[in-house]
């Protein structure tokens, strides 16, 4: 009986979601979205070639790595996050010079604080469905080959033996450093030159499916493709590249708060 009612609320949450979404492309079928792109020229187009092939460089080496080496070690966290900082502000700075001011093409004054946090809660709580359900069909698939992130495996380690500093240097990075970057390069950068130069539909497609490859982990590829696709359509709603960070955000913290509890057996895994 129990175990019906679960079913049949978790039906309703995905039709709910269901809704939401589709509700979101009719409207940008109809009208259009709401991110500039226009401002992106040639050079960005180059930019972006550049970038998305040293991030899948970095993603060939990284699975290589993971699949010879030891798991993921905790000074390596920070020095990734950094890395990814050092391409934001650099591109940051690439686009001020250019004249570009980020607050306009961003659209960071769009919306106000309470406006953001709203449309994060709104659209991020009706893509947890989504993405919940392309895991545990990912998970039966994949069955004994299934494994986590290898920052998502250090993690349940830190936890288990009781590891706060780790924790907190995971947390920092997944929480605050991962959205702000990766969101300001799939989102707002590589999105934004694929949406000028070959369309929305495709470039949303595109930069989703790098974003998922990016994070080199092949049982929450599909988990992680949705969630870019609603990343962007959340983007493109809004027309505020602060509402898909403070998703990411939300996601990433959700993310390692159930990791916590199940580490800690409050919750089954």
């Amino acid at each position: 009986m129990q175990q019906g009612a679960i079913g049949g609320l978790g039906l309703v949450l995905i039709a709910a979601a269901f809704v939401v979404y589709a509700r979101i492309v009719l409207r940008l079928r109809r009208v259009g979205g709401r991110v500039a792109a226009e401002c992106f020229d040639l050079p960005d187009l180059l930019v972006s070639i550049v970038l998305g092939s040293f991030f899948g460089g970095l993603v060939v080496q990284t699975i290589l790595q993971h699949v010879s080496t030891e798991p993921m070690k905790p000074e390596q966290v920070l020095p990734g996050s950094l890395l990814q900082a050092v391409f934001v502000i650099g591109l940051g700075l690439f686009l001020t010079y250019r004249g570009l001011l980020l607050g306009e093409i961003f659209g960071f004054r769009r919306l106000r604080p309470a406006a953001v946090a709203g449309w994060s809660v709104l659209l991020l709580f009706a893509a947890f469905p989504f993405v919940a359900v392309v895991n545990a069909v990912t998970l039966l698939v994949l069955k004994n080959d299934a494994e986590r992130q290898p920052l998502v495996e250090l993690f349940r380690a830190a936890v288990e033996r009781g590891d706060v500093s780790t924790m907190g240097i995971i947390a920092i990075a997944g929480v605050l450093i991962a959205p702000l970057c990766e969101e300001f390069l799939f989102r707002g950068y590589f999105y934004g030159v694929g949406k000028r130069y070959a369309g929305a539909w495709i470039s949303g497609l595109v930069t989703a499916a790098l974003f998922a490859v990016f994070h080199a982990s092949l049982t929450s590829l599909a988990g992680l493709f949705v969630l870019a696709i609603a990343l962007t359509l959340a983007y493109e709603r809004t027309g505020s590249l602060a509402v898909p960070i403070t998703m990411h955000a939300l996601f990433n913290a959700t993310s390692l708060g159930v990791l916590y509890l199940q580490a800690t057996n409050r919750l089954p895994t």
